[in-house]
Order: structure tokens, then C-alpha cells, then sequence
């Protein structure tokens, strides 16, 4: 037996394990986790450094497995904007947010997030970027498929 034989399925089983097991530390489906961003109401700000990241994610609900547009707003004049996406709670992949500038300190994406068997999906936002000749960082969690109101 050749070891792509005894690894693939060994891989496979980890990838779905990992999915598909519910984390006893998040919230129950159905409450409401003030630490997470939710789009359904309105857009989510951070402060970093005297600096205001915004982000608003549509459709509201943040579908999995479907086109997602984002949109970042920043307050103050940044350079080399970046942005990622993994997730918070279990291993998802990294996923890059390929940004274009549309306006002065907005920023557009579209991306697509994965979807998880567990039915609670918690994704980080990490972004990055450089203000006054310092590097600064910030991240935003939000919940997918959020259904809540």
C-alpha cells in the first residue's frame, strides 16, 4: 500500500472532524454573541490607533458559499491595505481579500467563505495597513449563514 493511500483518507477524516464538531465555547445557535459583528442592523467599526476601520458585509445574513461583496472604510489616509480571512474556531483555510480602492479610504472585495457542517461558523477578518509611517492591525469576527435578527 503506498502512503498517498493511507494518507488521503487519514487527511480526509481530520478535515472532517474538525468541521463538523460543535465548539462547547461558542454561543448556542439561537442567542446572541455581542462580540461578534452583525450586518443584519448595520456596518461594524473598530478603533486602532486613532484610526476607524469600517466594514459592511452584504447580503446581511453572510451566506456561505456565495458571492459576498465587503466594503472597508477608513477614517484617515492609509497605505498597503490588506486583509485575510480565516477561521476563528477551527481551521478553514487562509482566505485572501483582494482589495481595490473605489474611493478615498474605501475599499471593495468579493469573496465566497466555505461552508461548515457544525451550523455555528465564526470567521476573523484580520486587516492591515500602514498610518503615518507605522504598521497597525485590527480584526473583526462575525458570524456566517446569521439568520438572527
Amino acid at each position: 500500500m503506498t502512503i498517498s493511500k493511507i494518507l488521503l483518507p487519514l487527511i480526509i477524516s481530520l478535515g472532517l472532524i474538525g468541521c463538523g464538531q460543535k465548539d462547547t465555547k461558542n454561543v448556542e445557535k439561537g442567542s446572541s454573541d455581542p462580540t461578534l459583528c452583525s450586518f443584519l442592523d448595520n456596518s461594524c467599526t473598530k478603533s486602532t490607533k486613532g484610526v476607524n476601520f469600517t466594514i459592511k458585509i452584504s447580503p446581511e445574513e453572510v451566506p456561505s458559499e456565495q458571492d459576498l461583496h465587503f466594503r472597508l472604510t477608513v477614517d484617515k489616509t492609509v497605505i498597503n491595505v490588506k486583509a485575510r480571512l480565516e477561521g476563528r474556531d477551527m481551521f478553514m483555510g487562509i482566505i485572501p481579500v483582494v482589495l481595490s480602492q473605489t474611493e478615498s479610504n474605501t475599499y471593495d472585495s468579493q469573496f465566497m467563505l466555505g461552508s461548515c457542517a457544525s451550523g455555528y461558523m465564526v470567521w476573523r477578518l484580520f486587516i492591515s495597513a500602514e498610518y503615518q509611517g507605522q504598521q497597525i492591525n485590527t480584526h473583526f469576527d462575525f458570524l456566517a449563514d446569521n439568520k438572527q435578527k
